[in-house]
């Protein structure tokens, strides 16, 4: 299983059966992945999301690490503190689609920042990738200041949604 780390978090994704741990019974996931046990609840929205994750996991489940929920653990708390989706492979513009959480008691703390910055890196370094794209609603001001510390570049609103880029460029990534 690939893992990507940081100074203070550890990105794992989650293969069929741990996503589907994940979904179900975090406190079992919590004993799989030896971690303290905190009381998360997924709301029905990220529920959601996880489930049609778990769906795409099944049916390329040899790719399962671009089509699933990264856990984001806390180093120091040896803690799940949110979680980062690939939402599939590059499509043919070489675009991948990325959406986070974070779970409320963990926010505003640098940890989103960090984990987009670790694994948009690794993204971009993957061939055929050019652009990772996010979405954000429109009133979540703090997503849209994590994508800008990143160097994401707003480039597309919808009534309710806006939609960033991050490049190799605008993240200041050794360009080849």
């Amino acid at each position: 299983m690939k893992e990507l780390d940081t100074e203070r978090v550890r990105i794992v994704p989650l293969d069929a059966e741990s996503l589907r741990l994940f979904i179900d019974d975090i406190c079992k996931l919590q004993d799989v992945f030896h971690l303290e046990k905190s009381e998360l609840l997924l709301d029905e929205e990220i529920k959601d999301a996880m489930k049609y994750r778990l769906s795409k996991v099944l049916i390329d489940s040899s790719n399962y690490y671009w089509h699933t929920n990264w856990l984001i653990i806390s180093k120091e708390l040896n803690s799940i503190i949110g979680g980062i989706m690939l939402k599939g492979l590059p499509d043919e513009n070489g675009e991948v689609i990325i959406g986070y959480f974070t779970f409320p008691c963990y926010q505003g703390k640098g940890y989103m920042t960090e984990t987009i910055k670790i694994l948009a890196s690794w993204i971009l370094d993957q061939p055929l990738v050019k652009r990772v794209i996010a979405d954000t609603e429109k009133e979540n001001k703090a997503s849209h200041k994590v994508l800008e510390k990143n160097g994401a570049r707003l480039y597309k609103e919808t009534e309710d949604l806006y939609f960033w880029e991050l490049s190799k460029k605008t993240m200041n990534l050794h360009i080849e």
